[in-house]
């Protein structure tokens, strides 16, 4: 029993938000955040909109395909790592409460955003800014890899 405490002790749960798929260079990345730790992940991928007006008419469809493809790909370089595992799931339109419903299942250390690129969507603006306000739990940016 106390070897299952002592190895859930050195985990770092870290939830994982995708604006862009993650890659090789981002799991790279994410390692450095809990060097010598086991890393527990739980992928999110909101339904980015990319106009206020799509977020404001509930016109979602195209955002969660998106989410699914990101998610997907995602899941799947962690798999081909090999030495990562993770979960996922495709979350509401609005990241914050996307974040928010995560947060409820999966009581995260870190809150780590893969950010989209030069060209951020309408619900990627502020976001980490906005997560760091709204949630007690640390928050940082991966800058995509280029």
């Amino acid at each position: 029993m106390a070897s299952i405490i002592a190895s859930e002790a050195t985990a770092t749960r870290c939830l994982l938000v995708v604006a862009k798929p993650a890659g090789a260079p981002e799991l790279r990345r994410l390692r450095e955040i809990a060097p010598g730790r086991r890393l527990e992940l739980r992928v999110l991928a909101p339904a980015f909109v990319r106009s206020r007006l799509q977020f404001l008419t509930s016109d979602v469809d195209e955002g969660i395909r998106r989410a699914r493809g990101r998610l997907e790909r995602s899941l799947a370089e962690i798999e081909a790592d090999g030495e990562l595992r993770a979960r996922g799931e495709v979350g509401d339109a609005d990241p914050l409460l996307a974040i928010d419903c995560a947060l409820a299942t999966f009581a995260a250390d870190e809150i780590v955003i893969v950010r989209s690129g030069e060209r951020r969507n309408w619900g990627e603006r502020r976001l980490a800014a906005q997560v760091g306000e709204r949630f007690s739990v640390p928050v940082r940016e991966i800058e995509p890899a280029l």
